[in-house]
């Protein structure tokens, strides 16, 4: 059975697919009723030079979206130097496999060339577009081969022949930017050698919620609504803006520990035909660092913006980084499905609490079809549907064997628990106590080419750990994939706060994947195969006696552990410490000592420092006798210790001392808050003896008062634990 956490997500998941699909089927959210062959600008500066780098100044794939179907495009340049160019290409990026096409590619297209003289500075250069890739090619990589001396040659503007859609009955073929960055569903696997490896996950988190509808209006942005006085805010719900923030919760993203935030994909949809939409965004970052952009500007900061042209030209040479400068989608009709990347400069400086947010900017959109008369006009809202995070995960992990187990289940996607999901039993891996599953990978095979897979992943967890309920753990997103095709795989890296409680025993003990979407044809979901990270212990159950030492200031113990090569950390390491399995006494109090395995088993001590031994003073007597013939006896000199009787209840019990436990019966509950609150009501009437002063001194400051009382309310109603009551590191014990 899919618990009711599992089956609320598959409905989730299906209502959001039917509501994509009731978008889809609009033939006119492709429709481009323009026709253009006007010129495109660029304004893009070449930089002459003798490199031959990748990234070389003098080269550049030149996007020219709005010109497919062309035959011919022309490259209009200026420069300063009066001499010969030479301009050519040196391949073209096209929308289908093998992705880019050259000289020395299959197929191979023919780069061409020019070498032209300017004429007033200017110079163009006409591109034929070789007819095998005229539907398909996006952009054309542009050289500057000579001179090569740093002269600057701009590329101003493009233009086409025989471009444009000149039926205005057939769609038009959209134009938006895909991420540069890494992709959903890759991973990788580097075995350290050492009892480690380190795996990386990329996978897709949505937005759980099916009725998203976030209206976005042009044009007035966060600052408009900041009061100039005050500093604050003045919008409210219902007020107009061009921008949505979602935090990382809302992605389900719950622990961003050694996480890179990749990308987010939203959908946008618009009540009228768009030919042009254009898009930024923002996220959270570590204040002041090279990526706060916001704090460049003079303001609070925390926070990376892409930035347009008016602002880098203000700002663009204090930034420590290059921001980017917004996204342009061309053809956009009603619906978008547009990626905003997280830059690779900013990635770093990603904040990394799930409160944290990113946003998504609305900067503008022109009308595919402008009122009759007018050139262009304006669309001034658009919605927001949907939001994902694609992100990767490195971590770490123990790992000394990979065991692969065929599978060949086939899976039909949807909400029937019956035939969505299959469970591998762990018992059959034949892992003993401590062996450990670090990460899985599902490898898989749909039916049919994918545009999107959304599915799940759950593991049996012994009920000892407190991170579970009923004995099993799901993370709190689905697990999505983008762009999948048919064949995927997805890495599951098992959370580091679940692994050591893995049911890896018992008969009940399951792995279980499920498949939730994975489009609208209903294609079948194969689980060819798990490859299951494991690491098998080479340790014996751990032993440490004994596990309640008692010894004095001064005095050594050693301990008898059973695995070699454990360390030790002591919670108050002025109180004791321990090396090499001795156990030191160094001030009166108490300690938890922390013995860890080189496997990581652990076990924790207890151990009680008393005072060291006093000197006892002897009273003694002397006498001298002297023998003539009259016998003298020296009268006794005594010397007399005085004798001070003590009050058993002004000396502590170090034997009895437990930071918090007022009433001395060994347990810390609230009959202690209500034993500590009477002793600072009236100290008189409501004695306390030494020890139980001791133990009052919840916080360490030599005062018994209401913060003792607080601390010790906070650790009843288990909001701070144990360690944090009594003398903390580095305190003197007893308190002076």
């Amino acid at each position: 059975m899919i618990g009711k956490k599992m089956a609320s997500r598959i409905k989730a998941t299906v209502l959001s697919a039917v509501m994509t699909a009731t978008v889809f089927i609009s033939p006119a959210a492709y429709q481009m009723t323009q026709v253009t062959a006007a010129d495109k600008t660029v304004n893009h500066d070449f930089v002459t030079t003798s490199s031959t780098a990748e990234d070389a100044t003098n080269k550049a794939k030149i996007d020219i979206s709005g010109f497919r179907g062309a035959t011919t495009l022309t490259f209009n340049f200026e420069t300063d130097f009066t001499g010969d160019v030479t301009i050519g290409t040196y391949g073209n990026e096209i929308a289908e496999d093998p992705w880019w096409v050259g000289e020395d590619t299959t197929p191979a297209v023919e780069n061409q060339q020019i070498v032209a003289t300017p004429k007033n500075g200017k110079i163009s250069f006409t591109y034929k577009v070789p007819a095998s890739i005229t539907d398909v090619v996006k952009t054309v990589g542009i050289g500057v081969w000579y001179p090569k001396d740093g002269t600057i040659v701009t590329l101003t503007t493009i233009s086409g022949e025989g471009s444009g859609n000149t039926d205005p009955d057939t769609p038009g073929e959209q134009e938006k930017p895909v991420t540069e960055n890494t992709k959903s569903g890759s991973w990788s696997f580097k075995d350290l050698g050492n009892g480690f490896a380190e795996i990386s996950s990329t996978l897709t988190a949505e937005v759980d919620d099916q009725e998203m509808d976030y209206l976005l209006t042009a044009g007035h942005d966060e600052e408009s609504y900041i009061d100039p006085e005050t500093g604050q805010s003045t919008w409210t719900e219902g007020d107009p803006i061009n921008s949505h923030k979602f935090t990382f919760a809302e992605f389900g993203l719950e622990d961003l520990t050694s996480v890179d935030i990749q990308s987010f994909n939203y959908t946008i949809t618009s009540d009228e035909e768009i030919s042009k939409f254009m898009y930024g965004g923002g996220i959270n970052v570590e204040v002041e660092s090279p990526a706060d952009t916001e704090f460049v500007k003079g303001k609070d900061g925390y926070w990376y913006n892409d930035q347009g042209e008016e602002d880098m030209a203000e700002y663009g040479d204090k930034f420590e980084i290059t921001p980017h400068g917004g996204y342009t989608v061309t053809n956009a009709g009603t619906y978008m499905e547009v990626v905003w990347d997280v830059p690779q400069e900013v990635q770093e400086h990603v904040s990394n609490f799930v409160t944290d947010t990113v946003g998504f900017q609305f900067w503008y959109a022109q009308a595919a079809n402008p009122p009759e008369g007018e050139d262009y006009a304006e669309v001034s809202e658009v919605h927001l549907k949907s939001a994902s995070c694609t992100y990767t995960r490195t971590l770490t992990v123990p790992y000394n064997k990979t065991v692969n187990k065929k599978i060949g289940k086939t899976l039909t996607p949807g909400s029937d628990e019956t035939t969505n999901q299959y469970k591998f039993s762990l018992a059959d891996l034949g892992l003993e106590n401590r062996d450990l599953v670090s990460a899985v990978k599902f490898n898989v095979t749909a039916s049919a080419d994918l545009t999107k897979f959304t599915g799940g992943a759950g593991i049996s967890v012994l009920d000892t750990n407190g991170a579970v309920k009923d004995g099993w753990y799901m993370p709190d997103s689905n697990i999505t994939v983008l762009e999948p095709g048919k064949t995927f795989e997805i890495m599951w890296i098992i959370p580091e706060k679940i692994r050591k409680d893995i049911d890896v025993l018992s008969a009940d003990g399951n792995l279980m994947f499920g498949a939730w979407y994975a489009g609208e044809d209903a294609p079948t979901i194969t689980l060819n195969s798990i490859d299951f990270y494991e690491f098998l212990s080479n340790e014996d159950d751990l032993t440490v006696e004994p596990e309640k030492v008692e010894i004095s200031v001064g005095e050594e113990k050693e301990l008898t552990i059973n695995v070699p090569g454990c360390s030790f950390v002591s919670s108050n390491s002025n109180v004791c410490i321990v090396e090499d399995g001795v156990v030191k006494g160094l001030a009166v109090g108490q300690s938890n000592v922390l013995v860890t395995t080189p496997e990581g088993q652990e076990k924790t001590i207890v151990v009680k420092v008393a005072p060291a031994p006093t000197t006892t003073v002897v009273t003694t007597t002397a006498v001298t006798t002297t023998t003539t013939t009259v016998t003298t006896t020296t009268a006794p000199v005594t010397t007399t210790v005085p004798v001070t009787t003590v009050d058993p209840d002004d000396v502590i019990d170090w034997s009895k001392v437990l930071y918090g436990d007022v009433n001395l019966d060994t347990k810390i509950d609230v009959a202690d808050v209500v034993c500590l609150n009477m002793y600072i009501l009236n100290s008189t009437t409501n004695k306390l003896n030494a020890t139980a002063r001791e133990n009052a001194q919840c916080v360490y400051d030599g005062v018994i008062d209401s913060s003792d009382s607080a601390i010790l309310l906070n650790y009843v109603a288990m909001i701070v634990p144990v360690e944090q009551l009594g003398p903390q590191e580095g305190q003197k014990v007893p308190f002076e």
